[in-house]
């Protein structure tokens, strides 16, 4: 594979999910209990962004209320991003993107997780730093 395959070849498209209206304390429980280090959020059958274990750890040190807060107010929202500049700190990018492009565009955008995006830029998963890397090894 190495670093010119594309990262589509590597989607966790069963990625551990919860949804807007999940708690902190739901949000907890699945990232423990899938032993993950980021959740895809979900609007309905849309993935719209990723917690991750910043994210969590950020909203307790607040001390958000762990069954009050909703995910929808320490997640962080997905956009598509290009070379040029980081919308937000979540990244989407294109299943066709090359293994050492989405590297790149990870470190410019200071995030370990991205979402992917298949036909129609609609999110179909999730990966890691660390799932890339493995495939820039392969």
């Amino acid at each position: 594979m190495g670093l010119t395959a594309t990262i589509g070849v590597a989607v966790k498209k069963d990625a551990p999910a919860v949804s807007l209206d999940d708690t902190l304390r739901a949000a907890i429980q699945k990232m423990t209990a899938a032993g993950c280090s980021a959740l895809v959020v979900k609007s309905g059958a849309e993935l719209v962004g990723v917690v991750s274990e910043m994210d969590l750890l950020d909203s307790v040190v607040r001390h958000d209320n762990l069954d009050a807060t909703k995910v929808a107010r320490f997640m962080t929202p997905c956009e598509i991003i290009s070379a040029k500049a980081a919308l937000s700190p979540c990244v989407q990018l294109d299943e066709n993107e090359k293994v050492q492009d989405a590297l790149a565009t990870m470190h410019k955008a200071g995030t370990h997780h991205l979402l992917v995006a298949g036909a129609g830029n609609k999110p179909i998963g999730m990966l890691s730093v660390a799932d890339l890397l493995k495939l820039a090894i392969s």
